[in-house]
């Protein structure tokens, strides 16, 4: 409701921090420049949970179906407790926008700053609230310290870990690029994208964050109906700046001919809210202070991308090295079955 309460405050906030840093992993680091004051995704403003510690509760309970303006969910449980001052919830949604998706969340305001954990999965979420034809299953793993969303930005710790699914690419509807942007690197990296929409077969990254900075340590891979695309993902979350690199190449056996072999690169960096093309882009980049901040984690060498990108399937060439590293590691990330599935 539209009041002024601290609990419709608290909600408000949460509500939109929750959508930025949902929304945002992917929009995953750095550039020559911070974005302007009026340009941050993150608020400075504290958020409104001394309430916390004025309260005691406990709350159970099962919804048939949920519609509301930004999707639609069915078949709901949740649970949680209120006491001393930690707020500890989990729900699980059994439909949610043509897919399923659980979450479970633990705020500590004893703690100053506030700290913050965040654990949970999603699969084939598309529609309403993921705008895209495509679907996109995922894990995170994610904690942080703070008073306002900036803050609880700057310090994200953890792991992120997307798939994407087979439909069709929306340029209006990139996640990571404004659609002017996103039109120009496409139209670059896929020739004759603008006359054809192209077709997404899969795409698999994994981001590890560190003190608001993430990287993709294996780099992103995807492949459409014309070509395989592998590259890099930067961000620094606490000057909200982003850099990415794309690199393209023609499928062999896809209407295959001289004319239509193509090999491309285009990079991208500034601000998350406003990112640009760098000119003149030569070739794949690499930040050298990414190595120190992967969690043990490998960093994919050039030569490794640059081999994905030959291969017949990008996805399953840089899946291949995240699970190596991952599955029986004893990382939390291992026992999800989306990252590591159960051995047939």
């Amino acid at each position: 409701k539209e009041d002024d309460s601290i609990v419709s405050r608290t909600a408000a906030a949460s509500a939109s921090l929750i959508g930025d840093v949902v929304m945002a992993p992917l929009r995953l680091l750095s550039g020559p420049r911070e974005a302007k004051p009026g340009d941050k995704i993150f608020s400075n403003a504290e958020l409104p949970l001394q309430w916390l510690l004025d309260y005691e509760a406990r709350f159970k309970g099962k919804l048939d179906k949920l519609v509301s303006l930004e999707g639609n969910a069915g078949d709901l449980e949740f649970s949680g407790s209120l006491t001393g001052g930690k707020l500890l919830a989990e729900a699980t949604a059994g439909t949610l926008n043509k897919g399923s998706a659980s979450a479970k969340i633990l705020i500590d305001a004893n703690q100053q700053p506030r700290a913050v954990e965040l654990t949970g999965s999603f699969s084939d979420l598309r529609g309403d609230l993921i705008d895209a034809g495509f679907p996109r299953s995922g894990y995170f793993d994610i904690s942080s310290r703070g008073q306002s969303q900036a803050e609880l930005a700057g310090t994200v710790t953890g792991l992120v870990y997307l798939e994407l699914g087979a439909g069709p690419v929306d340029f209006g509807d990139m996640m990571l690029l404004t659609a002017d942007v996103a039109t120009a690197v496409f139209s670059t990296l896929l020739p004759g994208s603008d006359k054809n929409e192209p077709q997404m077969e899969c795409a698999v990254t994994l981001g590890v964050f560190k003190d608001g900075m993430g990287t993709t340590p294996y780099g992103y891979a995807a492949r459409t109906n014309q070509a395989n695309l592998v590259g890099r993902i930067d961000l620094d979350l606490k000057k909200e700046l982003i850099h990415l690199n794309f690199s393209s190449s023609s499928r062999q056996g896809v209407g295959f001919s001289i004319g239509n072999v193509f090999s491309n690169t285009v990079e991208v960096e500034g601000p998350i809210s406003d990112p640009k093309i760098i000119p003149n882009a030569t070739g794949l980049l690499w930040r050298s202070w990414a190595a120190v901040m992967t969690g043990g984690l490998s960093i994919v060498g050039e030569s490794v991308l640059k081999r994905a990108l030959a291969s017949e399937n990008p996805c399953e060439s840089v899946q291949k090295h995240i699970r190596k590293d991952l599955c029986g590691s004893g990382q939390p990330a291992a026992a999800s079955p989306l990252v590591c599935p159960p051995a047939a």
